[in-house]
């Protein structure tokens, strides 16, 4: 059994186990794991399990039961096994179709499972008899996820899937390759999108909430704000770039390019990116990143060097992952990931309903993304 990396909280672990048993993971009867098995798995105390299990049991996704260990709720709210629902009597039968979700999920960041549980949850809602195949294309190493990215998709067209739902990691050639290849296959695309050709989308306005987290920062005061990229050229790493140059523009501010730092993938990068803003003769005051973790990466390193924050720099993300996490501290745009894979399932299955053929038109839904503020920043007092 692989051990996850403590510091999981207690709505982690639920979510983690409710995407279990919303995949079918854990199967409608099934005994769940002991608490002490599950603790270990997580790198929890069995306090953390026990609060976690009772809490599905009042979601109504697990019962109790006397002297065993609970076990997966027979709920039509759960996407049934094969064979586990009779057939209605003089029901035309139905073949059984599968749509795909390739997608990584974080071994401690539940979104993946998030979307997935939103996939399934329209799936079931809808009654749909369409089947969903979960491919992860989590990896540490890019060129490992790519390679996982590339067999996914190999496995899932091959096999003629009737939809995809895919957050992509390749780049724009290889995509629009894919798409173009497979015109008769319904694919939406969710987190990024090929910026080449039109696509089916679900997700949020990435340039607009970065735009409102710059204009936080610049309402706190702080006229030198940096941006650090993720490394790539997606859409999200761009679009997010955009609203923060946007941000600027709109208050009537010129945009400094020596305060943009865009990651490259190696494995010294957050130094890279700490050596050149502290060079500066007038480093930042804020910082604004295109995600939460290379965000946290950015803090934990800056404090080996005597930057705390929000002490010495204040920081927002974009992500929201603190959400699954007990620390509850980055000031962070949300990402409702569960909300998102409705979006993208209710899409796929529009599409499916609509007449086969090549589909010659695209549609993008774009949910809300507040920005949550917690402890990372702070205001800066001008001298009068």
């Amino acid at each position: 059994m692989q051990r996850m990396t403590a510091g999981l909280s207690e709505s982690a672990i639920v979510a983690i186990i409710e995407g279990r048993i919303k995949s079918g993971e854990y199967a409608p009867g099934a005994r769940l794991p002991t608490e002490r098995d599950i603790a270990e798995e997580f790198g929890v105390s069995r306090r953390f399990i026990r609060v976690a299990y009772s809490r599905l049991i009042d979601k109504g996704l697990m019962e109790k039961s006397h002297y065993r260990r609970p076990y997966v709720a027979f709920s039509n709210n759960l996407p049934q096994l094969e064979n586990s629902r009779p057939a209605r009597e003089n029901a035309p039968a139905q073949s059984t179709q599968t749509i795909a979700a390739v997608l990584p999920s974080h071994p401690t960041f539940p979104g993946g499972l998030s979307l997935v549980a939103g996939i399934h949850k329209v799936l079931a809602d809808e009654g749909s008899p369409l089947r969903l195949s979960f491919f992860d294309t989590f990896h540490t190493d890019r060129a490992e996820v790519l390679k996982i990215e590339t067999r996914a998709i190999n496995t899932v067209l091959e096999d003629g899937v009737a939809g995809l739902i895919w957050w992509s990691y390749g780049d724009d050639d290889t995509i629009t390759d894919v798409v173009r290849k497979n015109r008769n296959t319904p694919i939406v695309f969710i987190d990024r999108h090929p910026q080449d050709i039109p696509s089916d989308f679900a997700g949020i306005d990435d340039t607009e909430s970065s735009r409102a987290a710059v204009d936080y920062l610049l309402d706190l005061n702080h006229r030198r704000i940096a941006h650090l990229m993720d490394p790539g050229n997606y859409s999200t790493i761009l679009d997010r770039a955009l609203g923060y140059r946007q941000s600027h523009m709109g208050r009537g501010l010129a945009v400094s390019e020596e305060l943009i730092f865009h990651l490259d993938w190696s494995t010294d990068r957050i130094k890279q990116a700490f050596d050149h803003f502290y060079s500066l003769s007038e480093p930042p005051t804020a910082l604004f990143t295109s995600n939460d973790f290379i965000a946290y990466e950015f803090m934990d390193y800056a404090a080996t060097q005597g930057i705390k924050t929000p002490e010495d720099l204040s920081v927002v993300g974009h992500g929201n992952i603190d959400r699954y996490m007990p620390r509850q501290f980055l000031t962070s745009v949300d990402q409702p990931f569960e909300m998102i894979g409705k979006a993208a399932a209710k899409l796929l299955l529009k599409r499916l309903s609509d007449k086969p053929g090549p589909i010659n038109s695209c549609q993008q839904i774009i949910l809300q993304s507040p920005l949550i503020v917690r402890n990372s920043c702070r205001k800066i007092v001008q001298a009068h």
